[in-house]
Formats: C-alpha cells, structure tokens, sequence
C-alpha cells in the first residue's frame, strides 16, 4: 500500500523503488528476528526448538545488504532514506499488535 501510494505522490520513481527494496529487506529481517526469538529460553537440550535459529543469527545481514546495495546503485538513482524507511516499515506492525 505504501509502495503505491509513494509511486503516485514522488516525481521521482526511484523514491518508490528505494522504499520497495527496504520494506523487502526488512520483511526479511523480521522473518530472522522470529526465528531468534523463538530460540530464546531453550537449553541446548531441545535439539528441535534449536533448529533454525541460523537464520536469527545472520539477521542484521539484511540491514548490510541494504547499505552495500543502495551505496553501490545510488548512481543510478536509489536513495537511502527511502529505503531505510522501507526497512523500518515493518515496526508499524510490531507496534500494532
């Protein structure tokens, strides 16, 4: 919805796709933090709980991507607030539960 609402209102397209490319970014360290939470309170005797906490531990990988992407393509016309908004989108919905 924010991406849409953003193509129309910015004169600049790149201004919607900076954001697209955070709020993906950060749809995908949120999915990470998930995982690390669920790990948390378990022993390493529950082998099961354990399983996928990989993907909690490498989740600040994403903001990192984020910056080496929107550094590397800024040339070509990506910005960085934009994105880093994009990237903090998914706090309105921790905050709405």
């Amino acid at each position: 919805i924010f991406f849409s609402a953003i193509w129309f209102v910015a004169p600049n397209p790149f201004t919607s796709i900076s954001y697209l490319l955070g709020a993906l970014l950060g749809t995908a360290y949120c999915y990470g933090l998930g995982k690390y939470v669920e790990t948390l309170g378990g022993s390493a005797y529950d082998m099961e709980d354990v399983k996928g906490s990989g993907v909690g531990s490498a989740r600040f990988a994403f903001l990192i991507v984020l910056f080496i992407f929107v550094g590397k393509f800024r040339s070509e016309g990506l910005q960085e607030i934009p994105a880093i908004m994009g990237f903090f989108t998914y706090q309105l919905s921790s905050l709405s539960q």
